[in-house]
């Protein structure tokens, strides 16, 4: 078994890479498993046909190859009174929307996004410092201690009057430690597509797939939870985050908006959830003033607008 393991206890288990000529669309249930796709959701009509769109393309299949981000922090906003009816939350890290769920637990969530293309704070920031809009779709988080997540860094440096960028797609099972998709193309402006499943009847492993939309390009792997943690399943999240890099407070890159399309997830009684069922994030600085706003444009759609820089308390 071709396995990576990490540093606080988890691991990577590699899919072996699908024959040359390899099509998604005629492949037989079987094979799409051994290869590492999600399977087809053949019991709605919506997400079958989203599913095809997705898989109806020429790939490039990427046997990922991971780095540790230790210069790179990522939180959780802490435990939070779950709402029944629609409302606004406030934090000082995510902006987004969250669907939170009782009597069941979250299964799988997916979503697709435009990479953005990030921008020193409107002031121009302090140079040297690297600012960073991180959008990621992932499963619990708000209200619970640990969160599966994965998607793209947009950073940003300003210095001597030039501008340097990085992006970087990224996974990871909080607490355990961020982990660089180091060899998956993104550039600005590319359609990210994102999945992420748990293994039925498991709180420890589960699957992400990973598909660039623009550029074809197409990874898949399976991970295990970090020494005692498990998947609470509380919620389903899509986020525009605002990191911790180095020694810095955290602190958003002026990223315009971002759209969330196919906002969608499912709990443990076959659910289909929506965004739109759900909470709106707002990000807020140590003042109380909006630095990231998101609005539920429909029930699949979320948008987050980046609003101002966080003033210094």
């Amino acid at each position: 078994m071709d396995v990576q393991k990490l540093p606080k206890g988890g691991t990577i288990r590699f899919f072996p890479r699908p024959p040359d000529g390899f099509k998604p669309l005629e492949a037989e249930d079987r094979e799409l498993r051994v290869y590492g796709f999600p399977r087809r959701p053949t019991e709605n009509p919506e997400l079958l046909k989203r599913w095809q769109t997705a898989y109806d393309r020429k790939l490039r299949f990427i046997r990922p190859v991971f780095r540790g981000i230790d210069w790179k922090r990522r939180r959780i906003p802490g435990k939070a009174g779950l709402k029944t009816e629609h409302g606004v939350e406030q934090s000082n890290i995510w902006s987004g929307a969250v669907v939170h769920v009782r009597g069941k637990t979250v299964r799988w969530v997916a979503s697709e996004w435009t990479v953005p293309n990030a921008y020193p704070p409107p002031d121009g920031g302090v140079p040297l410092v690297w600012y960073s809009a991180s959008t990621w779709i992932g499963i619990d988080g708000d209200g619970s201690p640990d969160v599966l997540q994965a998607g793209c860094d947009s950073d940003v440096m300003s210095f001597f009057g030039f501008t340097s960028r990085q992006l970087m797609p990224w996974w990871e099972w909080f607490p355990e430690d961020t982990h660089w998709i180091s060899n998956f193309p993104v550039s600005q402006g590319d359609t990210m597509s994102c999945v992420i499943c748990v293994d039925p009847g498991s709180t420890t492993a589960a699957e992400i797939y990973m598909l660039n939309s623009t550029n074809g390009a197409h990874t898949s792997f399976a991970v295990t939870a970090p020494n005692g943690t498990s998947l609470v399943g509380n919620c389903a999240e899509w986020i525009v985050e605002a990191l911790e890099i180095d020694t810095s407070v955290p602190e958003l890159a002026s990223y315009g908006s971002v759209y969330f399309d196919g906002c969608v997830a499912g709990a443990s009684d076959q659910t289909l959830l929506q965004a739109g069922d759900g909470n709106t994030i707002n990000m807020i600085d140590a003042n109380g003033k909006l630095i990231s706003r998101a609005e539920i444009e429909d029930p699949q759609l979320v948008r987050c607008f980046y609003e101002r820089f966080p003033s210094v308390a």
